[in-house]
């Protein structure tokens, strides 16, 4: 499955877990959450046809998340599931193996600051 292969593959990098182990998320994370951290969301996926019917890929957009303590902590964060993101070809860690037959960054961007339960944190998508 894409979505538990994702997590994994986020949670095993190096770069990735040595900033936020663990605390990956989909679409919400509980409240109180100690951050660094990110949250995962799906923005759409489509199915792939041609004339002949339904290919079997799937492609999709998913958003990243990167929260932290202060801006500059954030921006270290994106940068980190970038550069694991940026051209991954492969098969994810899942139990399925999902293949994954490219990757593209499609934008990044800076989100306002949201109030914590001890402050405020940063968000960069």
């Amino acid at each position: 499955m894409f979505i538990k292969g994702l997590y994994m593959l986020l949670t095993q990098d190096a770069g990735v877990s040595a900033i936020v182990g663990k605390r990956v998320y989909y679409i919400l994370q509980p409240k109180g959450t100690i951050v660094p951290s990110i949250v995962l969301s799906c923005v759409s996926t489509s199915d792939l046809y041609t004339m002949s019917g339904i290919t079997g890929f799937r492609e999709g957009s998913w958003q990243v998340d990167c929260y932290a303590s202060d801006y500059y902590s954030s921006i270290g964060l994106q940068s980190a599931v970038r550069s694991l993101l940026e051209n991954y070809m492969g098969n994810l860690p899942d139990t399925d193996a999902t293949p994954v037959t490219a990757t593209f960054i499609d934008k990044a961007w800076d989100m306002p600051y949201e109030e914590g339960s001890k402050g405020f944190i940063y968000r960069s998508l």
